[in-house]
């Protein structure tokens, strides 16, 4: 299917009835890529109807009939994996796409054809009038597709511009000759030490002053060198005194950040780190 398809197509069809957190973002992702068009929930798809259908009529964005297309790691497609998989490219790379199908759509997409819970596709399917109230389906329907749409959209703008920050702090980290990495701006940068021999990271705080971070041992939770015992979570004129450095303001009590005033006490507070 030709990608320019979503920016033309001007109607599309989804079902009717009880929502899931699947047709809800099937229908916020559609909506992102066109906003004008309009989509519509039934029962049965009219067999004149020229438009896009997913999540009903047994067609490509449906995942209801027996042939339905299951990923390598067994987890089935529903209609926004299959519809994110047509177009996702269209909003992030490839890299990143095949990254958010992993953490973000499978979820959703496992819980709409397994009954597996996912804390968001509950939150989703909240919206569904209760027993009680009179209320219609439909508009509660869109005003869940309306949440669904905001998260789609702050998720979309951190990844691509984390994908940007990639790019940047790459170029910095193969410009660095020692263990220590110097930013010249506050980005993400986790992504780009990956695989290196770099430790610590400084970078200045949104509070002022610097901080200077540990980096992670890749693919886990832990730190390659915590801050020393004896730093952690002490009072600054404790820290100074055992230091050296007068700039010293904090150490978090897990070990992983420390925060000076200076970038040239950073600098001491990351050397010292080093030698501990």
């Amino acid at each position: 299917m030709d990608q320019n398809y979503i920016y033309e197509v001007k109607e599309a069809i989804t079902h009717g009835g009880v929502f899931h957190s699947d047709d809800v973002f099937s229908t916020a992702f559609i909506q992102i890529l066109n906003p004008d068009i309009k989509v519509k929930r039934m029962m049965q798809v009219p067999d004149d109807f020229d438009g896009l259908v997913y999540d009903i009529g047994l067609g490509r964005f449906d995942h209801h009939q027996k042939d339905r297309r299951v990923r390598d790691n067994g987890i089935p497609y529903a209609a926004f994996g299959l519809l994110f998989e047509e177009f996702g490219t269209l909003v992030m790379s490839k890299e990143d796409a095949d990254e958010f199908d992993q953490s973000f759509i499978q979820p959703i997409d496992k819980s709409d054809n397994t009954g597996s819970y996912w804390m968001l596709c509950d939150i989703i399917s909240d919206f569904n009038p209760d027993w009680i109230e009179k209320q219609d389906r439909d508009e509660a329907f869109f005003r869940a597709v309306a949440v669904a749409k905001e998260i789609l959209v702050n998720k979309f703008r951190q990844i691509n511009a984390n994908r940007k920050a990639y790019y940047l702090v790459k170029e910095e980290v193969d410009a660095c000759k020692g263990m220590v990495l110097e930013l010249s701006k506050t980005i993400p940068w986790e992504e780009a030490v990956k695989g290196t021999d770099i430790m610590y990271v400084i970078y200045a705080s949104e509070r002022g002053g610097y901080n200077v971070q540990t980096v992670r041992v890749d693919g886990t939770e832990e730190e390659k060198k915590p801050f020393p015992e004896d730093w952690r979570g002490k009072p600054s004129d404790y820290l100074q005194k055992v230091t050296g450095v007068s700039g010293i303001t904090f150490c978090h009590n897990s070990g992983f950040l420390c925060a000076c005033k200076t970038i040239e006490d950073a600098r001491k507070i990351a050397e010292l780190a080093i030698e501990a």
